[in-house]
C-alpha cells in the first residue's frame, strides 16, 4: 500500500488532483485491508484540507481550486462514515454508491 508521504508527492510535487475512484479500485484490487483503506482516506482527507486552506489564502484565481478541495474532502468523509457505519452517509452520491458496493464486496 502506498504510504501517506507517496500521496504527498504525487498530489504537491506534480500538483495533480487525486482520483479518488481510481485509487479506491485500486486498493480494493490490490486486496487491502478495510484499515489500510481507511488510512489511505484519511491521509486524502488530510492532504485535500490542507490544499483547500492554501489556495484559500492564495490568488483569487485558485478560489475554484480551494472548493474542489472541499468536495472531495467532503466525499471522503462520506465513504469514511459508510466504512465506520455500514450505512451509506447522507448526500451520498451515484459516484459514493458505486464505492460502497466495491467495499461492499
Amino acid at each position: 500500500m502506498a504510504s501517506g508521504a507517496l500521496i504527498y508527492c504525487t498530489m504537491f510535487v506534480r500538483k495533480m488532483p487525486i482520483d479518488l475512484d481510481a485509487r479506491i479500485r485500486s486498493l480494493v484490487q490490490t486486496g487491502a485491508s478495510r484499515r489500510e483503506i481507511v488510512r489511505e482516506l484519511d491521509s486524502i482527507a488530510i492532504i485535500a484540507e490542507k490544499r483547500a486552506k492554501r489556495f484559500e489564502r492564495g490568488k483569487s484565481a485558485d478560489r475554484h481550486r480551494a472548493e474542489n478541495e472541499r468536495q472531495l474532502l467532503a466525499r471522503v468523509g462520506r465513504l469514511l462514515f459508510f466504512l465506520h457505519h455500514g450505512v451509506p452517509a447522507d448526500r451520498a452520491t451515484d459516484a459514493d454508491q458505486q464505492i460502497y458496493d466495491l467495499l461492499k464486496g
